[in-house]
């Protein structure tokens, strides 16, 4: 080692040899021979170590710390580190708290499984694989659950503890973005979930038939808990949570009409949909009773005791609506090659029965995806953009109140058309539907009244 001093410039300079191979550069910020002499130290000590190293791979891992500059951050702090980090969306405050128990059940497994390992540098592949392993043959790793509401504070261990593949995938995907956003700051140089996530075999929800509709309709005056969020969910296209999180501050009254004006929980998209008669109904129905609490009970919320209950038990609200369809004899469910059997008809349902009805009633594409919230595809937010409220007021008052409305029909039909008709039947009713539809156009409005007449009776 040998340490010298450029009189002209008044710099260090230390000079060593490692392996055969000569260093020689300048001491950097030293001032004097003994800060000089200490950061040629360091620096041997340093190269010595990457000689020693086999591969690239482990010169990386090895010394990830003086390439990135990365910084300690243990697990069991990590989210709360990730939710201060800016982001070009943050998601609603009930789908942050979902994250976070994915966090924290995936720290809970690492300090079971690998408690040599807190802190986020630390994670390997190997670690992250082994949790989406866990999760696929075994479930969450912590299986205590809290109770809802009337047992707040107790935990019980639920009976199916296995997960679906796109629960599993939620896990593996905010798991992957904790990492991936506090890269830089840990000193992470290869994200451990940065692979591919596990393949879906989704099914897809299924729309309530015209006789579904009538049959719920007819029950829903004996379960006061689904009314609201059936009447509400099959008139608005709004989802569950969207429903149960209504607050009266976010119906709108103008001269063009009543609208509902919030943005949607999920993506935060602003919806404004017009609310139709049955909904109106329902409102002030509820409006009345709350004009009838003291001040201090009264809540933001339309719906409290469902807000409260998804809030809490999430779970819970959707075990009600199930429960409900099954007393009814609609098949929810549908056996498949996995864990566990697909939803195939629940609340969602109605959302997917708001736009089939609103398509087969010729509402135009860009006023249903405005109303229901879609972002994309791109084209769609353009044309989102130019549907006014006079379009969708005057357009969705073209609906038939599905649930909760006059217009639904009074009793089931006596008969149904069996399973087994031949196709060729609807090709031939479509083909005279079409025929009528024809000649109706060219009477005239007194030949259209004289034939109203005769047989309307």
């Amino acid at each position: 080692m040998t340490i010298t001093k450029n009189n002209n410039n008044g710099r260090f300079y230390f000079s060593f040899t490692v392996n055969g191979k000569k260093y020689h550069r300048a001491c950097k910020g030293c001032t004097s021979r003994a800060q000089a002499e200490e950061f040629e130290r360091k620096i041997r000590k340093t190269i010595i170590g990457l000689s020693a190293q086999k591969s690239a791979k482990a010169i990386i891992e090895n010394y990830k710390r003086e390439l990135t500059g990365g910084t300690d951050i243990l697990l069991s702090s990590a989210f709360e580190i990730y939710l201060s980090k800016p982001a070009r969306r943050h998601p609603c405050q009930l789908r942050q708290e979902i994250n976070r128990r994915h966090w924290e059940d995936f720290v809970a497994f690492m300090k079971a499984r690998y408690p040599e390992v807190t802190h986020l540098d630390q994670v390997t592949r190997t670690h992250a694989e082994a949790y989406i392993d866990y999760l696929r043959t075994n479930g969450r790793f912590v299986q205590d659950v809290s109770c809802g509401k009337g047992n707040a504070g107790k935990l019980y261990r639920p009976q199916k503890t296995c997960l679906s593949t796109k629960t599993i995938n939620e896990y593996h995907t905010i798991l992957k973005s904790v990492f991936s956003r506090l890269e830089n700051d840990a000193g992470i140089v290869d994200n451990p979930f940065n692979f591919d996530s596990m393949k879906a075999t989704t099914e897809t929800r299924e729309i309530f038939t015209d006789e579904e509709l009538v049959l719920i309709a007819h029950n829903l005056k004996e379960d006061p808990f689904c009314r609201p969020l059936f009447i509400i969910g099959a008139n608005t296209g709004l989802s569950l949570g969207d429903v149960c999180s209504l607050k009266w501050s976010d119906i709108i009254t103008d001269t063009k009409g009543c609208f509902i004006h919030r943005r949607r929980n999920k993506t935060r998209t602003l919806l404004e949909i017009p609310v139709m008669p049955a909904v109106q109904s329902l409102f002030n129905e509820l409006a009345s009773y709350r004009d009838s609490l003291e001040l201090d009970k009264q809540s933001p919320f339309i719906l409290p005791e469902h807000e409260a209950m998804y809030r809490t038990n999430r779970s819970g609200v959707s075990y009600r609506i199930n429960k409900f369809l099954t007393r009814l004899g609609i098949k929810t469910t549908r056996e498949t090659t996995g864990s566990r059997d697909a939803s195939i008809k629940d609340f969602h349902s109605l959302r997917h029965t708001f736009a089939y009805f609103a398509g087969v009633n010729h509402i135009p594409l860009p006023i249903v995806q405005g109303v229901l919230g879609h972002m994309s595809p791109q084209m769609t937010k353009y044309y989102q953009a130019h549907a006014t409220r006079e379009d969708k007021l005057s357009l969705l008052g073209q609906l038939p109140a599905l649930l909760g409305g006059d217009q639904l029909r009074a009793q089931l039909p006596e008969s149904t058309t069996p399973q087994s008709e031949s196709l060729a039947d609807e090709d031939d009713i479509n083909h005279w539907r079409s025929k009528v539809a024809g000649l109706i156009d060219e009477l005239s409005i007194e030949e259209l009244k004289d034939i109203v007449q005769r047989y309307a009776k």
